[in-house]
């Protein structure tokens, strides 16, 4: 085990240094919660109809808290254990897609 991976294990630090294949789908699911919850959030918001979204607005909350160690290593870490840019940036790409697939198909 290197410095590196020795030093995250000491902090209780993930390492995401892992092939693309493995973190896209976890951080592309990550994306799209977030995204859920903002919308749910506003539409909860703007309908005042908390009883039949407040369950989902909960939900989405609860699993954002949860993947709060992979967002930190998404945007704040610097260190070389942290998510590479270029599987974020290939994440949020993917996940913009399957929401406007979404929006569209939902629309008709």
């Amino acid at each position: 085990m290197d410095d590196e991976k020795e030093k995250l294990y000491q902090t209780g630090k993930f390492d995401f240094r892992t092939s693309t294949p493995m973190i896209a789908p976890l951080i592309i699911l990550i994306i799209l919660n977030m995204a859920s919850f903002m919308l749910g959030l506003v539409r909860a918001i703007a309908t005042g109809d908390w009883d039949k979204m407040l369950v989902q607005v909960v939900l989405s909350f609860y699993i954002l808290i949860m993947s709060l160690p992979i967002m930190e290593g998404m945007t704040i870490r610097k260190d070389k254990g942290r998510v590479p840019s270029s599987i974020t940036g290939l994440s949020f790409v993917v996940a913009m897609a399957f929401l406007t697939v979404g929006s569209i198909v939902l629309m008709d």
